[in-house]
């Protein structure tokens, strides 16, 4: 087989290509670590939430939708909250970056955290549907392989711990309330 880059022009083409490949991984390792906080934050959450009878009872229904129904249910709580997500980007197109950046990040949380648990609640019958089946593999074949990736890299790997050490010590007895009342102490003197 013939090389396509003779010598020095293939180096330079790694080169590049490493140059531009970097700060994609750590854009996708930041998004993962974000997205898995995320995921796993709301989820604990929602499962808090649906102990109380009215939730289960909603629930309960959300569960035994027909395929289609499940679908919907699935999709609205996307649709309601993208114009919320598009008032908080204009918002900081028009200089008011803080509610904006706000606004933005309450409708991510909120829509992940409806997201994931209908999800989690109507799985069975939406993968009983052909094509979201074959779109669910798909996604799930890819997210798994840049996990893998991810996984592998050194870098990845110790900001995770760094991330997962810093999350138990603040979920640890009375850590955020103390800090909380250090900061509030601070900003009276």
């Amino acid at each position: 087989m013939l090389n396509k880059y003779p010598g020095g022009q293939r180096n330079l083409f790694r080169k590049v290509k490493r140059l531009i490949l970097l700060p994609l991984i750590w854009l996708a390792a930041m998004v993962f670590l974000f997205e898995e906080f995320i995921w796993d934050t709301t989820a604990r959450l929602m499962a808090h939430l649906g102990t109380l009878t009215a939730v289960r009872a909603i629930e309960k229904n959300i569960s035994a939708l027909t395929s289609y129904w499940a679908v919907f249910a699935f999709l609205l709580p996307s649709s309601i909250l993208v114009p919320a997500k598009l008032l908080g980007l204009h918002a900081i197109a028009q200089g008011h970056w803080l509610i904006g950046s706000l606004i933005f990040t309450a409708a991510k949380i909120i829509g992940m955290a409806l997201f994931s648990r209908i999800f989690n609640l109507t799985r069975p019958t939406l993968l009983k549907i052909r094509w979201f089946n074959h779109v669910y593999e798909r996604v799930m074949y890819y997210r798994n392989l840049v996990h893998a990736y991810l996984d592998n890299w050194p870098a990845y790997q110790r900001i995770k711990l760094a991330l997962s050490a810093t999350l138990k010590k603040i979920r640890g007895k009375g850590y955020l309330i103390h800090l909380l009342r250090r900061i509030y102490k601070t900003k009276q003197t």
